[in-house]
């Protein structure tokens, strides 16, 4: 590529993406101030215009392959009319990357059986091929759902190769189906939630796809899909040794690193929402730049997919009239639940397939989905149609107060006004923080400083004075969101300005009164916070609302973590327990809240030494999270790391790198979470430091994400000091600065602070007389009488206190 036309490709996506208008007076302007970068730049955007770039790569090639007669492709396989096993083979199904598929039926004479019977092909096989294609085999073996299609028999050949024979399924790919019956949006979600049942039950058995696309979900004439074709699966546990992989449909993270996960397969399933809803791809399936390796560090971002439908002939088999209409129906709820399923990052889309499935299900059931969840106004809309006949009834009933009342044209202002006002303020979370919303941070854990900042800037922006709620309520979600990268000052300064915004407006849910709360504890103002949620408590009575309950374990949590950072731990525990018997009052809409009071509790429990009930509390918020929100199921496994660590027990090991390899599928490699999980298998592992570099990586991780004027920093350098120090004064050096950290951002008496003074402590013991010196000892450790033997050597084994 020559100098003239790597420029020219610099520039192609910024004048590709302009109006046709302004497109042609910005070309005019280049060709007169440099002629031939405006021709090379002009070849570039009328090769765009002849369509060919819409196309993806495997389409492009496909279309310059001979096409062979299909009776010429069944002549030349030999293994047909031959027999494997009891099966005869009788005709080719198709051909993959790895195998090939035949119909075959039962030759034994026992009774007469059909079946889609999977070789490898013979031109391609190889050992790894092999090893891959037993690896589809086993995971199969292990599978039992009505969506996916189950294995019938196996074995080996003549030529020792593997084979397996699945159930015979009579369909036809999933966008084919749906569109030779021209079926329409709320016929094809309903196929896309069988198909999210199908992959659901495959990562709970802890099996990831890897190649959704629509050829391997098969639709039969009833409707029933069946899930296929496993062949580049693989469990969570185990590395993923890509084979093949569809690129259209393959998340960022597996192009780039082949990381396949539950979130891969989850953005499969998004892609494929675009296609059967939109006839769309998310996003370009290859800009220019994109066809130049190297030259891309960004993935263009994905659309909503209604903005994206320009063909009527594609909304008419959608069941619209024009594409006017297709993108009137996707536009809203629709089109944020696949946006979300597309999210370049994977911390940014569903926690999971389960998750994506409820969102469906709600939006088929006319529900506010968590993607969207609208105003009030359009909740009240989906009630509507959800109960025609109570809805007519009360639209009846309205009617006849409105009548008799006369609202006036100045209460429908004002209604429109906080209507567009409450759009506004989504609109800028949605275009700054993501995943973050008026309803909290969503699944997003954190965001960058600088990000908020630029939110909180634009949010003061917008004329909300006479919006009291949604001024506070947005106060209060910036709150929560310093409060998480670790600006503790910041956060309780914006919670407090949400107080003072309600001005005496009723704060409806709590919202804004419970971060406040939160907010003082998470800054050491455990006994403010304690007398606020008191009060709040005590306004609350003996009142018995739909919201009440719910309040009174959300305040009574924080009264729980006030007590027990007080140093009133047995108040703290009877507090925790008494949440937790009114969270079990709450019924399965709560579950999160129910699971988050058990890993309260059960974190108080370890630390009490009361390791049965502990234990029990973890697992049960294990059992309940973990359907519905693994990164809190993750929470509570944590807790069982820590108790296994204080028992001294085998397992704790094995526990903890099971919690590192969740955080990875779940949170991804950068995450500071998933960073705190890899030094917590250094822990597991002591005295013995392994991958070192890594340990060092995961505290650079966690610097990063939060600075080091952050709790979360101080306890990661105090747990890892004794394994990436080079000698024992390094070491002392660490476990200082650390102690400094903790007592500014926690406090001297915090847990953490008392825990790392004690593991300096100890250290200093070890020292050989040479090496020891007064000025080493901390304020909060003091030498015991006599010393230890010159000879002790300073990683001796020995369990750190109190690192977990």
């Amino acid at each position: 590529m020559n100098a003239l036309a790597a420029r020219a490709l610099a520039l192609f996506d910024d004048y590709a993406d302009l109006p046709p208008a302004q497109r042609e007076r910005a070309l005019a302007g280049l060709a007169q101030r440099d002629p031939a970068l405006h021709a090379a730049l002009r070849k570039l955007l009328d090769a765009d215009d002849e369509g060919w770039l819409d196309h993806s790569p495997l389409e492009l090639l496909d279309a310059k392959q001979p096409q062979h007669r299909q009776d010429d492709e069944q002549a030349g396989d030999a293994r047909l009319g031959t027999r494997l096993g009891a099966w005869r083979i009788e005709r080719v199904l198709g051909r993959g990357g790895m195998g090939t598929v035949y119909e075959a039926r039962r030759d034994d004479g026992e009774y007469e059986k059909r079946v889609a019977l999977k070789c490898i092909r013979t031109e391609l096989a190889t050992p790894r091929l092999v090893a891959a294609f037993r690896d589809e085999r086993n995971l199969l073996a292990r599978l039992d759902h009505p969506g996916i299609a189950p294995l019938i028999d196996g074995g080996v050949n003549g030529d020792g190769q593997p084979w397996f024979a699945l159930r015979y399924v009579d369909g036809i790919a999933l966008d084919a189906w749906c569109d030779q019956r021209r079926a329409g949006l709320r016929e094809r979600a309903a196929l896309l939630l069988q198909a999210c049942e199908a992959l659901a039950y495959a990562h709970a058995q802890g099996v990831v796809h890897g190649d959704i696309k629509p050829s391997n979900l098969l639709v039969d004439a009833d409707g029933r899909l069946q899930l296929l074709d496993f062949g580049i699966s693989t469990h969570f546990a185990e590395p993923a040794d890509c084979i093949a992989i569809t690129p259209d449909y393959a998340a960022p993270e597996v192009r780039l690193n082949h990381a396949h996960g539950p979130a891969s397969d989850l953005y499969a399933l998004g892609v494929l929402s675009y296609r059967l809803l939109a006839a769309h791809w998310p996003a370009p399936l290859h800009r220019l730049q994109q066809l130049v390796p190297h030259a891309v560090t960004d993935w263009p971002a994905p659309q909503p997919m209604h903005r994206l439908v320009d063909d009527d002939e594609a909304a008419r088999l959608r069941g619209t009239a024009d594409a006017a209409a297709l993108r009137r129906a996707l536009e809203g709820d629709l089109s944020a639940i696949a946006l979300k399923a597309v999210a370049t990052r994977p911390q940014d889309r569903y926690a999971s397939v389960r998750e994506f499935a409820d969102d469906l299900q709600r939006w088929l059931d006319h529900r506010p989905v968590r993607a969207a969840p609208g105003t009030r106004g359009s909740r009240a809309r989906k009630w509507l149609r959800r109960n025609p006949t109570t809805a007519a009834l009360s639209v009846a009933l309205v009617l006849t107060l409105c009548a008799a009342l006369g609202l006036s044209s100045w209460q429908r202002h004002r209604a429109a006004r906080e209507a567009a006002a409450t759009a506004t303020v989504s609109r800028l979370f949605a275009s700054t923080l993501g995943t973050a919303t008026l309803s909290g941070l969503g699944s997003a854990p954190f965001s960058s400083r600088a990000l908020l900042q630029r939110t909180e800037r634009e949010l003061r922006k917008l004329p909300l004075q006479d919006q009291p709620q949604l001024r506070a309520r947005s106060l209060a979600t910036l709150a929560r969101s310093y409060a998480v990268i670790g600006d503790y000052q910041r956060a309780q300064s914006l919670a407090s300005q949400a107080q003072t915004a309600l001005a005496g407006a009723p704060d409806g849910d709590d919202f804004v009164s419970a971060t406040w709360v939160a907010m003082l504890n998470t800054g050491n103002g455990h006994a403010e916070a304690e007398r606020r949620a008191r009060e709040r408590l005590q306004a609350l009575g003996d009142a018995d609302g739909a919201t009440q309950p719910l309040t009174r374990v959300v305040f009574g949590a924080e009264i729980a973590r006030a007590q027990w950072n007080q140093g009133r731990t047995l108040q703290a525990l009877a507090t925790a327990d008494q949440v937790l018997r009114q969270a079990r009052t709450l019924g399965p809409d709560h579950r999160e809240l129910l699971a988050q009071v058990l890993i309260l509790r059960s974190g108080f429990l370890i630390r009490l030494y009361r390791f049965e009930q502990a234990e029990r509390d973890a697992k049960e918020a294990i059992d309940l999270a973990r359907p519905i929100n693994p990164v809190l199921a993750d929470d509570a496994l944590e807790q069982l790391v820590l108790l296994n660590s204080r028992r001294i027990s085998p397992q704790e090991r094995s526990l903890a790198e099971n919690l590192l390899q969740r955080r990875r599928q779940t949170l991804g490699e950068a995450h500071p979470t998933t960073a705190r999980a890899r030094i917590r298998v250094a822990l597991s592992e002591y005295p013995h430091a392994e991958a070192t570099p890594e340990l060092r990586q995961a505290l650079t991780t966690i610097e990063r994400a939060y600075g080091r004027e952050h709790p979360d920093y101080g306890w990661a350098l105090s747990a890892s000091a004794w394994a990436i120090a080079s000698a024992p004064r390094d070491n002392l050096r660490m476990l200082r600065q650390a102690i400094g950290i903790l007592e500014r951002t926690q406090g001297p008496r915090a847990e953490f602070t008392l825990n790392a003074n004690g593991n300096l402590g100890k250290d200093l013991l070890l020292l050989t007389d040479r090496d020891r010196q007064p000025q080493m000892w901390p304020r909060a450790a003091t030498p015991c009488a006599g010393s230890l033997p010159a000879n002790t050597p300073w990683a001796c084994p020995r369990r750190k206190i109190g690192c977990n």
